[in-house]
């Protein structure tokens, strides 16, 4: 399963609130490879923990029981296989009615050790530094105070051996919101506190620190860790690892075929550079590298077509494509140019791969042909979206984005040329780059994407209580150059037995819709992951598909977060029955447009629960809206749900479904803590007016009456009769008499009004009707017609008898 984890660069310093998390983060941070850890889980809302579903294998959970505070923290053993991958782990923690958001856990090739620090200050000298063996991990922490925490490690090296040190710190993601509290900085200092390296942002791992050295003579050398700049820290934990590994910070080539052998060569190593041997897998994609024991992987593309690497001089010549340019830019100015062939009518994707591997290059290409010098397709930089990245929010930024990406449709047969710089002028001897010309392919991909971009349960969890139903909106996006305009219908892969998924088709140009989930009363509780993929309706073409799911976990004021997750399947829980569910009453006759009506629904409560329970829509037709929350108070079981249509809603017939939630406790913003359900899908027709009113212009006198003419158009027809009432009349002025009544075959219908003596005089707009339809028992109001009413002082008597 992919999950990979993203940084990004600075930020603005605008504050902003920090959201509930039912997990906050997981202690310690990391454990070692074969080694058996403790674990607690900090957070809110963790009673009665029932499971822990990792997203990657590698990491067994053998113990799992409340902790000391049972709504509060979790206590667990994991047991880590030998072979566990590396790095990071995305988990989530099961309970009897919730699951939590997406924390992590690393795990890394070397011992642990915590640091020995009983007090703030105890190691933040050469004197004091604790004293660790090479090829360790030490699980750190940043101390709180009114003065920088630096924190020294002691470690012996021989002479001309490696000294290498990597730190996760941002990459932990437990600091969900900040402001640079745990940017560090580390230095590798010799035995009388010289600085031989210093290591802060860097075009690997953007905002952790990674260095190395080779000692210049036998002794002890010190490794120092604190904040880049001092900031009040707040969970500011930490992991150095200490040893001799070789920590390559580039490879070049950047990728290579898939399931061939590929020569790189390794760039970053104190101790000269050197050539490695890597076996690509068969699977195209991207491809976590680690060289020996280094503590993180270095990213290679692995593509179905071969490579091409610059020639030393003139045009690099691929006599076909797709194909994959690769080279090291080193020019200054000048772009180094590659060549290959294309027909018109065909469809490329062109995307450069530098800033994702690591490179410091921040290219752009051009597309020509070789017999002009007018560029076809230039491009710098590209969107998330472009990448496969869907879910995302539009403040995200990632180093990949730096990296540009475009279509490029040849205009006629023939040779073209592809030239790559770097846009602010600069060169040098790490700068690769790899240039993947392929087939543009038709992709739609699903994403559950909150709108505030918080891991909210509410709007992006799927928490199936047995019996029960959950409800949520699954939106679609195009990949790049996807050509597919068709209906489209959801496939669910990997549900757990007893679940069924009930989708809706997406007409064409829909994006958004509700999507449900249903648990069998005696479906086994449980989590799991599953993919929902886009398929053609009519199942005559084919598209490429693939789930989406992103969270920052450590976001910053203006919403500029420094660490994502992004995942590309969904987790999907069954817990224990609700105490309550609710029925959706079938709406007997249309919502029209620029109408309203009342959903009747019904709470049906179990056992002892007798509490409010509050209603609330995540999803209802364009056009449609609701009048917000409706709490149905303790006791009650009936209620009505007011929904609206605009003149401009579509019509047709929906399925909507309501979600309910208890009150009692937990977070309403997020749903943490809260037991949620929804009504079985129930149709909603929306359709044109009944009937459309033109007011005619009219006066009044101050204290007098007068008439509004309303000329009617009847569109459909509808049983029995109808009654009419002016709205936005100004203050003052009232219908004179019962609200009209319109039948079946009125066109016209006069309107008494009546003035009072203190009315205000003027001209008055915006005067509408409200029609009253009463069908098979549902009343549905609509509002229709605009008209004009002026306000007049009363004539005088010399006035009137001069006339």
């Amino acid at each position: 399963m992919l999950v990979r984890s993203l940084l990004v660069f600075a930020a603005t310093w605008v504050a902003c609130a920090e959201p509930l998390h039912m997990v906050e983060y997981v202690y310690p941070r990391g454990g070692s490879r074969g080694a058996t850890v403790q674990v607690t889980f900090n957070g809110r809302y963790l009673r009665d923990p029932r499971a822990v579903i990792f997203y990657r294998p590698g990491i067994h959970v053998t113990e799992l029981h409340p902790g000391d505070k049972p709504e509060e923290t979790v206590k667990a053993k994991f047991e880590i296989a030998a072979d566990c991958p590396l790095g990071e782990h995305v988990l989530r923690l099961r309970t009897a009615t919730g699951l939590s958001d997406a924390v992590t856990f690393w795990v890394s090739p070397f011992p642990k050790l915590p640091e020995f620090e009983k007090k703030a200050g105890e190691d933040d000298t050469l004197a004091t530094a604790q004293r660790v063996p090479l090829n360790v991990t030490i699980d750190g922490h940043i101390d709180p105070g009114n003065r920088m925490d630096v924190d020294y490690y002691a470690v012996a090296v021989k002479q001309d051996d490696r000294l290498s040190v990597e730190v996760e710190s941002v990459r932990l993601g437990t600091l969900h919101q900040g402001f640079g509290d745990n940017d560090l900085l580390a230095r590798i200092l010799d035995s009388a506190g010289k600085e031989l390296a210093r290591g802060g942002d860097n075009s690997l791992l953007v905002q952790d620190p990674v260095l190395s050295i080779v000692a210049p003579r036998t002794g002890v050398y010190f490794v120092e860790v604190k904040q880049e700049m001092y900031q009040a820290p707040r969970n500011t934990y930490y992991r150095v690892h200490i040893g001799n590994f070789v920590r390559p910070m580039l490879t070049f080539p950047l990728g290579g075929e898939a399931g061939k052998p590929l020569h790189v060569r390794i760039y970053g190593d104190p101790a000269g550079d050197r050539t490695e041997t890597v076996q690509l897998p068969s699977k195209p994609g991207d491809f976590e590298y680690f060289l020996g024991q280094v503590p993180s992987p270095n990213m290679l593309r692995v593509s179905p077509y071969p490579n091409v690497i610059k020639s030393d001089e003139g045009i690099t010549v691929a006599p076909a494509i797709p194909v994959a340019f690769n080279g090291i830019y080193n020019k200054g100015a000048a772009a180094d140019v590659f060549q290959f062939p294309a027909k018109k009518g065909e469809s490329w994707k062109v995307r450069v791969i530098a800033r994702t591997g690591g490179s410091p290059m921040d290219p752009r290409f051009w597309i020509r042909s070789t017999k002009s010098q007018k560029n076809i397709v230039a491009a710098d930089d590209s969107r998330m979206n472009d990448l496969g990245y869907v879910s995302n929010r539009g403040t995200w930024h990632i180093k990949d984005t730096l990296d540009p990406v475009a279509i490029f449709k040849p205009p006629a047969d023939g040779d073209y040329l592809v030239g790559i710089e770097d846009t602010r002028g600069k060169s040098g001897p790490d700068f690769a780059y790899r240039i993947e010309i392929e087939p543009v392919r038709d992709t739609v991909y699903t994403h559950i994407t909150s709108s505030d971009a918080y891991q909210m349960p509410k709007t992006t969890g799927m928490i199936v209580p047995q019996g029960g139903r959950w409800t949520m909106a699954v939106q679609l996006a195009a990949g790049l150059g996807n050509t597919f305009q068709g209906d489209i219908e959801l496939e669910a892969k990997g549900l757990p037995r007893g679940v069924k998924m009930i989708a809706q088709k997406y007409p064409k140009g829909v994006t958004r819709m509700p999507v449900q989930f249903e648990a069998e009363p005696g479906a086994e509780q449980q989590a799991a992951w599953i993919e929902l993929l886009a398929r053609p309706a009519d199942r005559i073409r084919t598209i490429h598909s693939e789930s989406r799911q992103a969270f920052h976990l450590f976001n910053r004021p203006g919403e500029r977060p420094w660490h994502y997750v992004f995942l590309n399947k969904y987790a999907l829980a069954v817990t224990d029955p609700a105490p309550f569910y609710v029925e959706l009453e079938k709406p007997a006759t249309p919502l029209t447009r620029s109408g309203e009506m009342m959903l009747r629904l019904k709470v049906v409560r179990h056992g002892e629960f007798q509490g409010p329970v509050e209603i609330f829509s995540d999803w209802l037709p364009s056009g449609v809206s609701s009048g917000g929350t409706l709490q149905v108070p303790a006791g009650k079981s009936e209620a009505l749900y007011r929904i609206q249509a605009n003149d401009k809603a579509a019509t047709g017939k929906f399925p909507i479904a309501l979600n309910a939630t208890t009150t009692t406790g937990g977070d309403a913003n997020s749903g943490i803590g809260r037991i949620r359900v929804s009504t079985p899908f129930t149709p909603l027709e929306v359709a044109e007016p009944y009937i459309s009113i033109q007011l005619k212009r009219a006066a009044v006198e101050r204290g007098g009456t007068a008439e509004i003419l309303a000329l009617v158009k009847h569109n459909r027809p509808f049983p029995g009769k109808a009654t009419l009432e002016l709205r936005r009349l100004p203050k003052g002025v009232e219908m004179a008499g019962p609200a009209p009544i319109i039948r079946s075959r009125d066109l016209e219908i006069v309107i008494p009004v009546k003035a009072s003596a203190d009315a205000l005089a003027g001209l008055y707009k915006d005067i509408f009707c409200e029609v009253t339809i009463t069908e098979n028992g549902q009343t549905v109001k609509q509002q229709t017609g605009s008209g004009v009413l002026r306000i007049d002082m009363p004539r005088t008597a010399s006035a009137v008898s001069a006339q």
